[in-house]
């Protein structure tokens, strides 16, 4: 799966964990991979254009966009990739946001940004 995949790629790259899916409902300090959509195009090559979002969460607005920068621009830089069977030809940011969410442990902030990835089928 593409979350699974980008994850991997982005796991050794971070300060903080990694999660495909899910963001933990503690909400600690990491970083999360969810694809939120996506469809195929037949155009001579196989592929597919997945919609997914990175998004970073802390208890620091600053430290929070900057995680989420850095795993933008690591995916942009890293892709084109293959990864396992799957060839990923690009990653597209298309935009990106920001949110206040309440947690037992205190205000955290997820700052995310969702990309284009485009990936042989």
């Amino acid at each position: 799966m593409i979350e699974d995949d980008l994850r991997g790629l982005l796991d050794g790259a971070m300060d903080v964990d990694v999660y495909s899916r899910l963001i933990p409902l503690d909400l600690p300090e990491c970083v999360t991979v969810q694809e939120i959509g996506g469809d195929h195009v037949d155009a001579g090559i196989r592929r597919t254009s997945h919609t997914i979002t990175v998004m970073a969460v802390s208890s620091v607005q600053a430290t929070a966009i900057q995680r989420m920068k850095f795993a933008r621009n690591y995916l942009i830089r890293n892709i084109p990739a293959t990864i396992g069977a799957t060839h990923y030809y690009t990653a597209v940011p298309m935009a990106d946001g920001s949110l206040k969410m309440k947690a037992l442990n205190g205000p955290r902030y997820v700052e995310y940004v969702d990309m284009q990835v485009v990936a042989s089928i």
